[in-house]
């Protein structure tokens, strides 16, 4: 059997369609789609089926509709779990999963240079689509984020699928396709960019022009940006140069790279020595973060026709601690070793001393990546960085700069020209430099994060713990570090049950403190990303973790802190800035609250000293009443002799 959804939901035997059944049981194998190889809870089946009033059959219509998919589908490929079911398709068998890994071939392909072959595979899984995707129009939280997915993975593979076009044909033949998509996403810059470089090369200069105009009027009317400075650069390079008619032809072979990054490299005598990879070793079944690949990667190896190759392409991943940044830079990293031909430069910003001394190591470690003996490196570090800028100037570098907490870290050993790439991770989302892509990470959706934490496990081991399983997955709240750390304490310890696992972490004061991974654990990590905090930020974030308060305003900040209310509203964004507190949208229009992490809250609380505890409180009695209510089980009966220290009485709490 073989499922298709993209386009309207078809099941195909033997390549011809067969009847699913009436819209109910449509809707059902659907969403079983959606998280094929996932079990969906019986409870999410009728939320989605019924989504007003279910009828009081419900569970009898839901075994009856199963049993339907099954006499359809064969027995085996709906399984029953204590907690619902789950559709387990064979290889292959989901178009949409097909076309994901017909993109991710592609890009390894383009990250190897391999352009044509990589648009030769982009049309094939392109041409999988028959229209919209089958969630399109059904109603669900699971739907409308699958067919979100699916369309972003569609445009992605249009840009690059026309991308390679341009180069290879006549750019007036994609110029109507063009139109349609810049219609249909009339504030998409990449698309925008696609079609004033068709214009231009079909002879059409002034509507490339208008194009560009365009695009910035609608931004600015209906987001209040610029359009990006490639498309910038392109509608200036238009005004004032002769058609763009052709690409450079080292972006046509591969990459846009200046003739003498080659031609300036030192001569190592007859054959190319070994190329050098500082790159820490990439995780084997690294799970998650597709999306957020396919932006790294496209930003660190994509050239531009308008591109000034003068600096460095510079990629920036931020995020809490723990959430995979080192993990996700590093993959990237690797996935694009072909694209830089003279070898990938590695520094862990955070094991040297923020000094001279330590600038000075961090650029003799370089120098060695790039050939340079110790003995033949200059003694003072901004000599050792007039040599390492002068011996990368005219190469093509990788260079990961992991852990950056200050821009002093990484200055000195941003490579120049353009033939080379940077990829910086940190936890404060202010780090700059100039022309940089963003990419912020959050915690793992729950899919990605049941992943992950059965990664490396048995089927077998999770059959009929799905309790337990839910209960685990809501204290690691998708935190890659936490989940890969239960995960591998489950694989180690075979005789270890999940409902153990879950009972040892839900009944802990600190469950950060149980969770460790290489030898480190959470709980230390944290303790290291709150040290770098100012003496009044540490205890600003401890006593904002005094309470179980899930979404902080600054007029509840201002309580638990103790200061005025402009005050706590900095200090949430400073904190924020670090990934310590992460602002959501609270419903209206220009408000947003912060978020701590459940596991950072824990922790916090779990080392939050009486006197400070006690000091809290007593605000909250006088101030904030309510908020005494959601103390945690360490203060869950607070005696009346401690109330009264702390500034209430018996009386105070109602």
């Amino acid at each position: 059997m073989q499922f298709s959804v993209l386009g309207p939901l078809q099941v195909l035997a033997l390549g011809q369609p067969v009847p699913i059944g009436g819209p109910k049981q449509q809707v059902l194998l659907a969403l079983l789609l959606v998280r094929a190889g996932s079990v969906v809870s019986v409870p999410q089946i009728v939320d989605t089926l019924w989504p007003r009033r279910p009828p009081q059959t419900v569970f009898a219509q839901i075994h009856s509709r199963i049993s339907s998919l099954r006499h359809l589908l064969g027995a085996k490929t709906i399984q029953t779990f204590p907690s619902g079911y789950s559709l387990t398709p064979s290889p292959g068998a989901i178009d949409a999963k097909v076309f994901e890994e017909e993109v991710s071939r592609a890009i390894e392909l383009r990250a190897a240079g391999r352009h044509g072959e990589a648009t030769a595979v982009l049309r094939t899984g392109l041409g999988r689509w028959r229209g919209q995707a089958a969630f399109q129009h059904l109603e669900g939280e699971a739907f409308d984020r699958e067919a979100s997915r699916l369309e972003e993975l569609r445009i992605f593979a249009l840009e690059h699928r026309i991308e390679g076009d341009l180069e290879t044909r006549d750019a007036a033949e994609l110029v109507p396709e063009l139109v349609d998509l810049v219609a249909a996403h009339p504030t998409h810059e990449r698309l925008h960019h696609h079609l004033m470089l068709a214009l231009d090369r079909s002879g059409r200069r002034s509507d490339a022009l208008n194009v560009y105009l365009g695009l910035q009027r609608r931004l600015a009317d209906e987001l209040g940006t610029d359009p990006a400075a490639d498309i910038q650069h392109l509608y200036q390079k238009l005004l004032s140069m002769d058609r763009v008619v052709t690409a450079p032809a080292d972006q046509q072979s591969g990459r846009a790279r200046p003739p003498a990054a080659t031609a300036a490299r030192p001569d190592r005598g007859g054959a190319a020595g070994p190329v050098t990879n500082q790159l820490p070793p990439d995780i084997p079944d690294f799970i998650g973060r597709g999306r957020e690949s396919r932006r790294i990667v496209d930003a660190l190896t994509t050239g531009s026709t308008t591109r000034m190759d003068t600096a460095a392409r510079t990629v920036i991943i931020n995020g809490m601690t723990g959430v995979g940044k080192s993990a996700l830079a590093v993959h990237t990293a690797h996935l694009t070793r072909d694209s830089f031909p003279d070898g990938q430069l590695y520094v862990d910003a955070s094991a040297f001393p923020r000094t001279e001394e330590g600038l000075r190591d961090v650029l003799g470690r370089l120098l060695h990546g790039v050939g340079v003996p110790e003995e033949e490196q200059p003694g003072s570090w901004p000599l050792r960085q007039d040599l390492y800028r002068s011996l990368v100037a005219s190469r093509s570098v990788m260079v990961l700069i992991d852990n950056v907490t200050e821009p002093d870290d990484m200055r000195a050993v941003i490579p120049t020209g353009g033939s080379s790439a940077v990829c910086i991770t940190t936890q404060v989302s202010s780090l700059a430099v100039d022309g940089a892509v963003r990419v912020p990470l959050d915690v793992l959706g729950a899919e990605d994060a049941g992943a992950l934490l059965s990664s490396g496990l048995s089927p077998e081991r999770l059959e009929s713990q799905g309790r337990q399983l839910e209960e685990v997955l809501a204290v690691c709240g998708g935190l890659p570090v936490a989940l890969r750390a239960v995960g591998n304490v489950l694989a180690a310890r075979p005789h270890w049950s999940l409902e153990r696992v879950a009972s040892s972490l839900t009944s802990a004061q600190d469950p950060a403190s149980l969770l460790s991974l290489l030898g480190r654990s959470l709980a230390e990590a944290f303790d290291e990303a709150c040290g770098r905090l100012t003496e009044e930020s540490r205890c600003a974030l401890s006593a904002l973790a005094a309470f179980d308060v899930e979404r902080l305003t600054p007029a509840t900040a201002a309580v638990l802190i103790g200061c005025s209310g402009a005050s706590a509203a900095t200090h949430l964004d400073e904190l924020a800035d670090r990934n310590l507190l992460r602002p959501v949208r609270a419903g209206l229009p220009r408000r947003w609250v912060y978020v701590m992490h459940a596991l950072l809250r824990t922790h916090l609380h779990a080392t939050l000293p009486d006197s400070q505890y006690l000091t809290v409180l007593g605000r909250a009695l006088r101030e904030a009443p309510h908020l005494v209510r959601r103390r945690p089980p360490r203060y869950g009966a607070v005696p009346d002799e401690l109330l009264a220290v702390a500034g209430g009485g018996p009386s105070a709490t109602g």
